[in-house]
C-alpha cells in the first residue's frame, strides 16, 4: 500500500479504497468429483487439521476450506445453484483471504458440462430460432425455461427439476426417484447437444463470438479455473496447482474408468480431452508460477486403479507438498501484512470506510434531516449532535451520507479529517479502550504526532483524546461519527457507555453519534437517557423516523433498478399494501430482499409479504429451512443465537459437525468420508442472510452475530420457545469448549435405518473423529516461548454451562478451577472472571451460592492485588479462604490445586488464615488512597461511592470495581466534598484552601485558587447542578460550572444577634433563592449556633442555637437545642408569614440529657427519626413509633440506641389512672458507649455518626477504630467490630433495596463495606498485634517467634500463625525494644523500659529482671545457654560525641552475670557487634582513644579486651556493618556503601576487597548478594567479587528500602522491595525466581523460618505471617 493511499485512509476518505486484510485462511479447492476422491479425504483427514492449528497458533488466523463437491445433496442440483455459488464463493476467498485462496487439482476428466441457469431471453431466441430453422424440435428448451420479465433485460430461467420431474428429490420411493433421475440426466445430455450444436452454428456465421459459444461448452471445473487462476492478476501469492497423470488405465472396467476420464458412448470423449489438455497443459500452465505448479505421474494398479494402499507414497509426498506450501503463502501473506500499530490502524479504519461506502450506496432521500445536520456542522454549536430512534430506523445510513457529504460538499474547499467509527462491527471497535486508541492514532497520524504518547489505560487515554480534539483548524477541521455508541462494551465507567464523550467541543470540532431510543423499551433507551443529561440542548438532538410511505416506495424503486429487478403490476400492489404497515429501512430491506426473488412467473400463493419486522423475520427463515433443510438452518441458527458473543464460522462448522441430529439429516442417505458438515451448506445459508450477520471482533477472533437486535429476539423465539431446546444448544457449545471431542478423540454416533439397509452394515454405531481442535486454557508455542491465551473459551465456556445446568462441570472446570481462574485473569479484567460467578449465582440452588460467593468475594477483596499479579491468585485464596475449607468442599477442592499448581506461579503459599476471609462482617475494603480518605459522599442511587484524599476515587459499590481515578495537582489534601443533585458534578477544597470542580461524568476539571481576604481560609464548598460556591467566615463566591467567578456575597447580619461574632460555618443550597447558612463562634468551645435560611430569596429571622443541628427534608422544621434548655433537642417550625423560627415541640432522652453536650444530629430517612451524637452515647428518636420498645432497659438504666429516620407528630397523650403516660415519640432511644470510650467533636457540629439497619435491628456506629453494634431490640452494646487500623473519619449507611450495609472511610487510608447481615456470622479473626512490628526472632527448634511492639512483645506459634501472648513486665506504658528467642524456644530476653528481662515461654513469665538502660543489642552464645547485652548511654555534657558502650554476659536462664565489659564508640549510629564463627571472639566496631573508627575485638567467654584495628586498614570511609564470615573464624567483613573488605582479626589485616558486596553471605562464604537501593539483584561470587547471576535486572525504580538475604538453609535469596511491596524468591542454584508474593500491608521484617522451608514476614498492620516455599522443581 503506497503512502498516498495509507494517507488518504488516515484521512477518512471514501475514494477508490483498497480491499480489507481479515483474519481468515479461506482456500477454494477446485476438481472434478469422482477423480480425487482419495486426494480429497486424504487432505481432510490428514492434512487440514495441522494446517487449521498452525495458522490458529502462530498468527491467530482462522482457516477454511470450501470444497464445493464434498457433500453435495441432490437438492442442490435440484435448483442449478451451485455454479453460481461456486463462483461467488471463489471471489469470496479473493476478497477474504490472508494468502492463499485457491488450490485446483487436475487430472484426466473434463467433468460436469452444466447447461446455464439463467440465459438471457433474448440469447435463448436466437439459438432457438438456428435450432427450429434447421428442422429440431426445440420443445424441450420450451419446457425446462421460463422467461422471467422481472429481470431487467428479460432472462429465461432454467426450471428446478422436482418441478416438472416430481419424484426427483423423492429418497423415501427409491424406484421412483431412479427412475425420474434417468429422465433428468437423458434430458440433461440432449439440452447439451441442442446447445452445443446451435451456438457452433451461430459462431460459424459469426452471429456469437467465441466466448460466449465456449460457454455452452465449459465445464464447471474449468469455469472455476478461470476465475480463480486466469483472470487473477498476482497467482504467485493465492494460486496452487496440482496435475496428476495416470498411465495406464483400464478402460475395459468402464465402471471405474468412468471416474478418472470422461466416457461418452462406452469410448473416451475426446472433445472433452481436448478441451480439458487445452486447459491443462497449456494455459493453466502459462499462466500460474512453475513453483506454484506441482506434477505427479502415478500407475493404475488392480481393479480399483487407485487407493490408499498401493499409492501411499504418492498420497504422503503430496500431503507435505500441500502443506508446506499453503504454510508458505500463508507466512508470506503474514509478513507482508504491517503488523506495526499503523498496519493494524490502517485496516480497522479500511473496515470502516468500506462499511461506509456500503451504507451510502444504498441511502436516498431524507433532506430535511440531511439540513439539519449541514446545519449543525456548519454552525457554533459546541456539543455533540445525537441522531436517535428505534432499531433498524436508518441512523447508521443517515450518519453515513453525513459523513460522505462532508468530504464530498460541506468542507470540500478545506481538508477534513473524516473519522468513521460503526461501534460493535470491527474487533477494534466493540470495547471502548481499543476505540479511543484507533481514533487517537488516527487523529495523532493526521497531525504528525507520535503514536508512544498515547496512554494505554482508560482514564488519561480519555483525556488525552479530548486534548487531541484541540488539534483541529479551520483548514483541518476534525468529524468524528460514531455509528451506535450504545453498543460500546468494557466502558466500567458509572455504568454508562457515553461518559467519555465530550460535552464540550472545540472550535473546528464535530462529532456526531447515534443511539438507540424506544419508548416500550426503557433498557434499551438508558444511553440516551444520559446523553440527554450530558447534552442538555434540544437543538442537539434529531430523531430518525421510519422512512414515510413514499419515500420508502421511492427508495425500494431505486433499489430495484440498481438490482436489475422489476415487479409485476400485481406484485408492486402487494409491496405498497406492506409498506403502508411498516415503513422503518430495516423493513424496507427485508421487503427488498424478498420481492427481489419474485419472478414474473411467481404463483401469488407463493409471493406473502408481513406487515411486522419480526414476521418479515420469520418467514425469512422459514423459506430458509425450507429451500435448506429445517434441522441444519434451525440448529445453524440457533448456535449462532445461543453463543454469548457470536460464532466464528469455523466454530459453527465444528459445532454442526459434533452435532448428530443434523448429520443424520445430511446424511440420511450416504455415508460421508469424514463425518463433518459439507462447508458449502452453511455457506448457502448464509448466501441467503446477507447483511443481517455481522462479522465482529470477539475475545480476538471474527465472529459472526445478528446485526440487528429483532433478527436476535425473533431467533430466539422461534428456536428456543423450547427451554429443552435452548439447554441442548448451550450443552453442546460447553461441550466444544471443553474440548471433549477435540484432538482427535472419536465421538460415536448411531447410523441411520437406512444407511444401515442401504450399505449392509451389520453394526448400530460407529465412531468417527470430527477433526475440531482441543481446548486448552493457553496456547503455548512449540518451544514453550509465547503464549495466547483462549479467549474464546473463557469468554463462552461459563455462560454455555450455566444456561444448560452443568452445575457439576460448572464448578469443576470453572468456578473452583485453580487453573482456569489464573488463566482468566491473566488475559481479562477481574471484573470478567467475577461475572462469571455473579451470573452463576442467579441460576444455581441456594445452598450452592455461599460457596459460589466466597471465592467470588475472595477474588474482589483480592482484586487491587490481583489486577496488577494474576500470579498471586494462590497466596490470595489460601490465606483468605483456609478457615471455610473444613466446611466447604468445592473450596477444599480449590486450595488443593492451589497449592498442587498454584506454587508453579508463585511458590509462597501461607501456612495459615492470614487475609481477610469474605462471608463475614466485612464485605469489600475499597484501596487506592495514599492518604487518609478525609471524606466521601455517595451517589444519588447509592450505586457509586466517591472518595477524596490527595486523588479523588470512584467505585462501584455492587463490584467493588475502581470506577475512576483522578489525581488532580492540588495543594494540600481535599478535605470537603460535595456532589451536586444530578452527581455530575463533585467539588472539593484542600486545607490549603485550594477548591476544585470535576465533571465525574468526562474526569475534566477546574482548580479554582483561594478567592478570599489576606488571612481567611476556605471553610467549605456546596456545589449545584450548574453553580459551585466557595465560602470562607465572612463571605461566599458563586462560580459558573467553568470556573468563572459570577458573584461574591458577604455573610448576612445576624442582628439581634450581634452581640458577639459569629463566622460562616457551613452552607447548604437547593437552589439560588434557597439555601441554609450555619454561624457560629469559631471557637470550638463555645458551641453556640446561628441559623440563617434564605427561603424564596427572602432572610428568615436567624435562629439561635447550640451543639448540633439537623433540618428535616423539607427545610421547615429545625432540630437543635435550645439555648434555654441545656442540650435537650426542640423542634422548631418555620412560620412562612412571619418569616421567624417557633418552637412546637420538645425532646426527651434521659436525665443526664442537659449535661451531655449534643455533638451531632442528623435526620434518618424520610424524616421518620433523629440521630444524636452524643458525648457518651448516641440516640435516636423514632417519630413513628418503629420500634418495639418492650425489652428496653427502665428509665434510671436507659440505654442508647440509633436507626433510620424520623418523623414528628403530636400524639395525644393518653391518661391512664390519672397519670400521664409518656409520648415515646419523643422520647429519646439511648445507645451507652462504654465507660472508658467517649464521643469527640471533629468539627463543629460533626461527630462520630451511627446508622439504624434495615428493619430497625440494630444500630451501628463508628467510633475510633472499630464499629459499635447495639441491638435496637434490648439497647444493648451487642458487639465491638475492630474495623480499621486509623481512626474511623466518616461512616454512613448504604440500605438501599435488599442491601443492608454500611460504609466507613478512616485515617488508614481506606474506604470499608460491612455488612449488618452477616454482623454475627463467624469472624476469622486473623491474629495482629495493635502497633507495628518492629522486629521478628524465631526459635530454631520449636515453631515459635517472638515479635516486638513498642508497647510489648509477642509471642507467636509459627505453625498456626496464633498471637499466643502479647507480654510486657509493666502493663501501662512499657518501652519494650528488643525481644529475641533462644534457639530452643524455651526462653526470651527482652529489653523494655531500661531493664533486661528474661522470660519462660511456656510459663509466659518473668524468670529475671535486672535494670540495663539503653540496650542496643541482644547476642546468643552458646546455642543460647547465654547471652550478651550491648547498652549504650550518652553523657548528657558529651561534647566530642563519644559514648561508652557496656558489655555484659549472662547466663539463660538464670542471669547470673559472667562478666561485664566496656568500650568507647560514637555517641549517634551504634552499629551492631558480631560473634565470629566458633564463638571464640565478639567484634564491636567503635572509636579509639583518638576517636577514629575501629573495631574492638575481645574474647567472648572472659570479656578479656584483645586488641583494636583501626577501620582504616580495610579502605572503607564509611563502615555500614560488620559481618562475621560463616566459614572463616578469624575474618570479618566491613561493609561500606559499594563495596565491602574482609579484615582478619588475628593478624589485623586486610585480606581482601569485595566491591559491591552488601554483607548477606551463604554458610560456605562462597556467594554473596550486591542490592543496590536504586534496584536490581546479584548473585555474587565472594573470591572474586563478580557476578554469578543477575537475579533482578537494574531497572531504576527509585529510590526504596530493600531487605535482602539468604534462606537459613542457602537454598533461596529472599528480595523484598518497599516500593513494588512485594517479596520475591530466587533459587540459589539456578537464579530462577519462584514467587514474588504481593503483601498486603507495608512489610517492616523479613526472616527465614521452620530450616529454609518457610519465610516468616511481620508487617506494619502488627501480623506475622508466614508462608511456606513450595518449590515445584525442589
Amino acid at each position: 500500500m503506497d503512502d498516498r493511499t495509507v494517507d488518504l485512509i488516515f484521512s477518512g476518505s471514501l475514494k477508490s479504497l483498497p480491499p480489507v486484510s481479515s483474519k481468515i485462511v479461506r482456500i477454494f479447492t477446485s476438481s472434478t468429483f469422482t477423480d480425487t476422491t482419495m486426494e480429497r479425504n486424504t487432505l481432510m483427514a490428514k492434512c487440514y487439521p495441522r494446517i487449521k492449528d498452525y495458522c490458529r497458533e502462530k498468527h491467530g488466523l482462522e482457516f477454511q476450506v470450501v470444497d464445493m463437491r464434498w457433500g453435495v445433496r441432490d437438492e442442490a442440483t435440484d435448483d442449478h445453484m451451485t455454479t453460481e455459488l461456486c463462483m461467488r464463493e471463489i471471489k469470496n476467498c479473493q476478497r477474504l483471504s490472508m494468502g492463499p485462496n485457491f488450490v485446483v487439482f487436475l487430472g484426466q476428466k473434463y467433468g460436469y458440462r452444466p447447461i446455464p441457469t439463467y440465459v438471457l431471453s433474448s440469447e435463448l431466441q436466437m439459438l432457438r430460432d438456428e435450432l427450429a430453422a434447421g428442422g429440431v424440435d426445440v420443445i424441450l428448451l420450451d419446457t425446462w425455461y421460463k422467461k422471467d420479465s422481472n429481470a431487467v433485460p428479460p432472462v429465461s430461467v432454467l426450471q428446478p427439476i422436482s418441478s416438472i420431474l416430481i419424484n426427483f428429490n423423492n429418497k423415501r420411493v427409491p424406484k421412483l426417484q431412479a427412475e425420474d433421475q434417468a429422465v433428468w440426466w437423458d434430458t440433461l445430455g440432449k439440452m447439451q447437444k441442442l446447445f452445443r450444436k446451435a451456438s457452433l452454428q451461430l459462431y460459424n456465421t459469426g452471429k456469437m463470438d467465441k466466448d460466449a459459444m465456449h460457454n455452452y461448452f465449459m465445464s464447471v471445473t474449468e469455469r472455476e479455473v478461470i476465475n480463480g487462476v486466469l483472470n487473477v492478476k498476482n497467482t504467485k501469492n493465492h494460486c496452487l496447482a496440482y496435475v496428476r497423470y495416470i498411465n495406464n488405465i483400464n478402460l475395459q472396467n468402464l465402471k471405474k474408468a468412468s471416474n478418472f476420464v470422461d466416457i461418452l458412448n462406452r469410448s473416451l470423449d475426446n472433445e472433452a480431452s481436448k478441451l480439458l489438455a487445452d486447459l491443462r497443459d497449456v494455459r493453466l500452465p502459462n499462466k500460474i508460477e512453475t513453483t506454484n505448479i506441482q506434477k505427479y505421474t502415478v500407475e493404475w494398479i488392480g481393479r480399483e486403479g487407485l487407493d490408499n494402499e498401493t499409492h501411499g507414497e504418492y498420497l504422503n509426498h503430496f500431503i507435505s507438498h500441500f502443506y508446506k506450501n499453503i504454510i508458505k503463502l500463508v507466512d508470506r501473506a503474514m509478513r507482508k501484512e504491517d503488523s506495526s500499530a499503523q498496519g493494524q490502524i490502517v485496516t480497522e479504519i479500511l473496515q470502516h470506510l468500506h462499511a461506509c461506502n456500503n451504507s451510502v450506496k444504498v441511502f436516498h432521500g431524507r433532506e430535511d434531516d440531511l439540513n439539519f445536520v449541514e446545519n449543525y456542522m456548519k454552525n457554533g454549536s459546541d456539543k455533540p449532535l445525537v441522531l436517535y430512534g428505534e432499531g433498524g430506523c436508518g441512523k447508521t445510513s443517515l450518519l453515513s451520507k453525513s459523513a460522505a457529504m462532508c468530504l464530498e460538499t460541506w468542507f470540500a474547499e478545506v481538508r477534513p479529517t473524516n473519522i468513521i467509527r460503526f461501534l460493535g462491527t470491527t474487533p477494534d471497535s466493540s470495547a471502548l479502550t481499543p476505540t479511543l486508541i484507533s481514533i487517537c492514532q488516527q487523529i495523532s497520524y493526521n497531525f504528525a504526532l507520535p503514536f508512544e504518547s498515547i496512554p494505554d489505560d482508560l482514564v488519561p487515554l480519555t483525556a488525552h483524546f479530548k486534548q487531541l480534539l484541540t488539534m483541529a483548524t479551520a483548514q483541518q477541521p476534525l468529524l468524528l461519527f460514531l455509528d451506535s455508541v450504545d453498543q460500546l462494551t468494557g466502558i466500567g465507567t458509572e455504568n454508562n457507555k457515553v461518559s467519555w464523550l465530550p460535552t464540550r467541543l472545540p472550535p473546528h470540532c464535530k462529532i456526531i453519534v447515534t443511539c438507540a431510543c424506544e419508548e416500550t423499551n426503557p433498557e434499551v433507551s438508558k444511553e440516551y437517557d444520559v446523553l440527554r443529561r450530558m447534552i442538555d440542548s434540544e437543538e442537539n438532538f434529531l430523531e430518525v423516523t421510519a422512512l414515510g410511505e413514499d419515500l420508502a416506495m421511492q427508495v425500494l424503486k431505486l433499489w430495484m433498478a440498481s438490482a436489475a429487478r422489476d415487479l409485476s403490476n400485481y406484485q408492486w400492489r402487494l409491496v405498497s399494501n406492506a409498506i403502508g404497515s411498516c415503513s422503518l429501512p430495516i423493513f424496507v430491506k427485508l421487503v427488498f430482499a424478498e420481492v427481489c426473488r419474485w419472478r414474473s412467473y411467481t404463483k401469488p400463493q407463493d409471493t406473502h409479504l408481513a406487515s411486522t419486522v419480526m414476521d418479515s423475520i420469520m418467514m425469512l427463515f422459514e423459506r430458509i429451512e425450507k429451500q435448506h433443510g429445517r434441522l441444519l438452518v434451525f440448529h445453524a441458527l440457533a448456535y449462532i443465537t445461543a453463543a454469548r458473543s457470536g460464532l466464528s464460522e469455523t466454530e459453527l462448522e465444528d459445532l454442526i459437525s459434533l452435532d448428530d441430529r443434523v448429520l443424520d439429516d445430511v446424511y440420511q442417505y450416504h455415508l460421508p468420508p469424514v463425518r463433518r458438515i459439507p462447508p458449502l451448506l452453511w455457506t448457502r445459508i448464509r448466501n441467503d442472510l446477507p447483511n443481517y450477520l455481522s462479522e465482529r471482533e470477539a475475545d480476538g477472533v471474527s465472529v459472526m452475530n445478528w446485526y440487528h437486535r429483532q433478527f436476535r429476539d425473533t431467533a430466539r423465539e422461534r428456536y428456543f420457545k423450547n427451554m429443552n431446546m435452548a439447554m441442548y444448544f448451550h450443552s453442546m457449545i460447553a461441550d466444544y469448549y471443553l474440548g471433549i471431542w477435540g484432538g482427535g478423540n472419536p465421538k460415536p454416533f448411531k447410523y441411520t435405518e437406512i444407511q444401515r439397509h442401504r450399505f449392509n452394515l451389520a453394526d448400530r454405531e460407529g465412531v468417527a473423529d470430527r477433526k475440531v481442535p482441543l481446548q486448552p486454557l493457553v496456547f503455548t508455542s512449540a518451544d514453550g516461548s509465547t503464549k495466547r491465551y483462549n479467549l474464546r473459551k473463557f469468554g463462552e465456556l461459563p455462560f454455555h454451562l450455566v444456561r444448560s445446568k452443568r452445575f457439576t462441570d460448572l464448578y469443576a472446570e470453572v468456578l473452583f478451577n485453580y487453573e482456569w481462574l489464573h488463566a482468566k485473569l491473566n488475559c481479562c479484567p477481574l471484573q470478567a472472571v467475577l461475572a462469571d460467578f455473579e451470573d452463576a449465582k442467579l441460576h444455581v440452588n441456594k445452598d450452592a451460592v455461599r460457596e459460589l460467593m466466597l471465592v467470588a468475594d475472595a477474588l474482589r477483596l483480592g482484586g487491587a492485588i490481583l489486577g496488577t499479579y494474576p500470579d498471586m491468585l494462590a497466596p490470595q485464596l489460601v490465606g483468605r479462604l483456609l478457615p471455610e475449607a473444613p466446611h466447604n468442599p468445592a473450596v477444599a477442592s480449590l486450595l488443593k490445586q492451589c497449592h498442587d499448581k498454584g506454587k508453579n506461579h508463585c511458590a509462597l503459599l501461607p501456612s495459615h488464615h492470614c487475609l481477610h476471609t469474605p462471608g463475614g462482617p466485612l464485605k469489600y475494603s475499597l484501596e487506592g488512597h495514599q492518604f487518609a480518605v478525609f471524606a466521601f459522599r455517595l451517589s444519588s442511587d447509592k450505586r457509586y461511592v466517591v472518595s477524596i484524599s490527595s486523588r479523588v476515587i470512584s467505585w462501584d459499590l455492587s463490584t467493588s470495581d475502581l470506577a475512576r481515578d483522578l489525581c488532580p495537582q492540588l495543594e494540600g489534601i481535599m478535605q470537603n466534598l460535595e456532589l451536586s443533585p444530578d452527581n455530575k458534578w463533585a467539588a472539593a477544597s484542600t486545607n490549603n484552601s485550594v477548591s476544585m470542580l470535576l465533571n465525574m461524568l468526562t474526569s475534566e476539571y477546574v482548580t479554582i485558587e483561594n478567592p478570599l481576604d489576606e488571612g481567611e481560609t476556605v471553610r467549605g464548598v456546596s456545589v449545584l447542578n450548574h453553580h459551585m460556591f466557595i465560602y470562607g467566615p465572612n463571605s461566599w463566591y458563586r462560580y459558573s460550572m467553568r470556573g468563572e467567578h459570577q458573584e461574591t456575597l458577604p455573610a448576612p447580619d445576624p442582628a439581634p444577634y450581634d452581640d458577639v461574632t459569629w463566622e460562616i460555618l457551613s452552607m447548604e443550597f437547593r437552589d439560588l433563592d434557597n439555601f441554609q447558612l450555619i454561624m457560629w463562634s469559631g471557637d470550638l468551645d463555645e458551641d453556640r449556633l446561628l441559623v440563617h435560611y434564605k427561603k424564596g430569596g427572602e432572610w428568615v429571622k436567624p435562629l439561635r442555637c447550640r451543639g448540633a443541628l439537623a433540618f428535616n427534608k423539607g427545610w421547615n422544621r429545625i432540630y437543635t437545642s435550645d439555648p434555654e434548655r441545656g442540650y435537650q433537642i426542640s423542634i422548631f417550625e418555620l412560620n412562612e408569614e412571619q418569616l421567624c423560627w417557633e418552637k412546637i415541640q420538645e425532646l426527651h432522652h434521659k436525665e443526664t440529657d442537659t449535661a451531655e453536650a449534643m455533638l451531632q444530629l442528623k435526620r434518618g430517612k424520610k424524616d421518620r427519626m433523629l440521630l444524636a451524637t452524643t458525648t457518651y452515647s448516641f440516640v435516636v428518636w423514632d417519630f413513628d413509633s418503629r420500634i418495639d420498645r418492650s425489652k428496653h432497659v427502665d428509665d434510671s438504666k436507659k440505654k442508647k440506641k440509633d436507626d433510620d429516620d424520623k418523623k414528628e407528630e403530636d400524639e395525644e397523650e393518653e391518661k391512664i389512672d390519672d397519670e400521664p403516660e409518656k409520648d415515646m415519640s419523643l422520647e429519646g432511644i439511648v445507645l451507652k458507649l462504654p465507660h472508658t470510650i467517649r464521643n469527640i467533636s471533629t468539627k463543629m457540629t460533626l461527630s462520630n455518626s451511627f446508622m439504624i439497619s434495615n428493619n430497625n435491628t440494630y444500630a451501628v456506629a463508628g467510633v475510633r477504630k472499630s464499629l459499635y453494634v447495639w441491638s435496637l431490640e434490648t439497647t444493648k452494646l451487642i458487639k465491638v467490630l475492630d474495623a480499621h487500623f486509623g481512626r474511623i473519619v466518616q461512616l454512613e449507611p448504604l440500605a438501599v433495596g435488599s442491601w443492608n450495609n454500611v460504609i466507613t472511610s478512616s485515617i488508614d487510608r481506606t474506604v470499608k463495606i460491612w455488612n449488618i447481615d452477616n454482623i454475627f456470622e463467624q469472624v476469622h479473626k486473623i491474629d495482629r498485634q495493635e502497633l507495628p512490628i518492629d522486629a521478628q526472632s524465631l526459635a530454631r527448634d520449636q515453631r515459635l517467634a517472638a515479635t516486638v511492639t513498642r508497647s510489648c512483645w509477642g509471642l507467636w506459634d509459627t505453625s498456626t500463625g496464633h498471637l499466643l501472648a502479647q507480654l510486657a513486665d509493666a502493663p501501662l506504658g512499657a518501652i519494650v525494644t528488643h525481644a529475641v528467642i533462644t534457639p530452643n524456644g524455651e526462653n526470651v530476653v527482652t529489653a523494655e523500659s531500661g531493664n533486661v528481662i528474661i522470660w519462660d515461654t511456656q510459663e509466659k513469665q518473668v524468670v529475671f529482671k535486672e535494670e540495663q538502660k539503653g540496650v542496643k543489642q541482644v547476642l546468643f552464645l552458646e546455642d543460647g545457654a547465654k547471652f550478651v547485652t550491648i547498652s549504650v548511654e550518652v553523657a548528657t555534657d558529651n561534647m566530642d560525641n563519644i559514648a561508652v558502650a557496656n558489655i555484659v554476659a549472662r547466663t539463660i536462664p538464670d542471669g547470673e552475670r559472667i562478666y561485664a565489659v566496656d568500650y568507647e564508640v560514637r555517641g549517634i549510629g551504634y552499629r551492631s557487634a558480631v560473634v565470629s564463627a566458633d564463638e571464640h571472639h565478639l567484634v564491636a566496631p567503635g572509636v579509639d582513644k583518638s576517636s577514629r573508627d575501629c573495631l574492638h575485638v575481645l574474647h567472648s567467654r572472659t570479656g578479656a579486651r584483645l586488641h583494636r584495628i583501626p577501620i582504616k586498614n580495610s579502605g572503607i570511609k564509611d563502615m555500614q556493618s560488620i559481618v562475621a564470615l560463616p566459614h572463616k573464624p578469624n575474618w570479618v567483613a566491613v561493609v561500606g556503601n559499594d563495596k565491602a573488605a574482609i579484615l582478619d582479626i588475628k593478624t589485623k589485616r586486610l585480606v581482601r576487597f569485595v566491591p559491591r558486596w552488601n554483607g548477606a553471605c551463604t554458610r560456605d562464604g562462597k556467594f554473596g548478594l550486591c542490592a543496590p537501593t536504586r534496584g536490581g539483584l546479584d548473585l555474587i561470587e565472594l573470591k572474586r567479587g563478580t557476578s554469578v547471576q543477575q537475579l533482578i535486572s537494574r531497572a531504576a525504580e527509585g529510590v526504596f528500602s530493600i531487605i535482602t538475604m539468604f534462606s537459613s538453609d542457602d537454598q533461596y535469596v529472599f528480595y523484598y522491595h518497599s516500593g513494588r511491596k512485594t517479596l520475591r524468591v530466587f533459587r540459589t542454584i539456578d537464579g530462577k525466581a519462584v514467587a514474588e508474593y504481593r503483601a498486603p500491608a507495608e512489610v517492616t521484617g523479613v526472616a527465614s523460618a521452620h530450616g529454609g522451608k518457610a519465610v516468616a514476614i511481620a508487617s506494619q498492620d502488627g501480623c506475622l505471617t508466614i508462608l511456606n516455599i513450595e518449590d515445584p522443581h525442589a
